[in-house]
């Protein structure tokens, strides 16, 4: 099981690092959430992960680096920790990112993720 959450981890940065909506779509149950705690509610199914990803992932950063750090699984749970940058579009900074992801697994897919990340502005664009 470790080996497949890697794998889905790898496609999870190359889809950040590519803003590749239909990459991270193809990482995720059609009945998948994603829940980020900046946001109210989770994103729910492809449609919801999917807007999510277009208008936070998309119009929102630019030049991004993804670098994972650890991943541990326990049955169906996995768990990553990774750091990246990117550049915020809409604030006008450079910004480092830790962040600590729970992920739920079913036929060797994402159905359920939630994160938890601090972030800094390293310097004005």
């Amino acid at each position: 099981m470790l080996s497949t959450f890697k794998e889905l981890l790898g496609k999870y940065g190359q889809a950040w690092e590519e803003q590749d909506t239909a990459l991270i779509l193809s990482i995720f149950t059609d009945d998948a959430s994603y829940f980020d705690p900046f946001y109210d509610e989770p994103a729910q199914g492809v449609e919801g992960i999917k807007n999510y990803w277009d208008n936070k992932v998309c119009k929102e950063q630019a030049n991004i680096k993804f670098n994972l750090l650890h991943a541990w699984v326990d049955g169906n749970t996995g768990i990553a920790e990774w750091e990246a940058e990117f550049d915020d579009i809409v604030k006008g900074v450079r910004k480092y990112i830790k962040e600590v992801a729970i992920f739920e697994l079913k036929d060797g897919k994402f159905s359920d993720l939630r994160e938890y990340y601090k972030s800094k502005a390293l310097y004005d664009l």
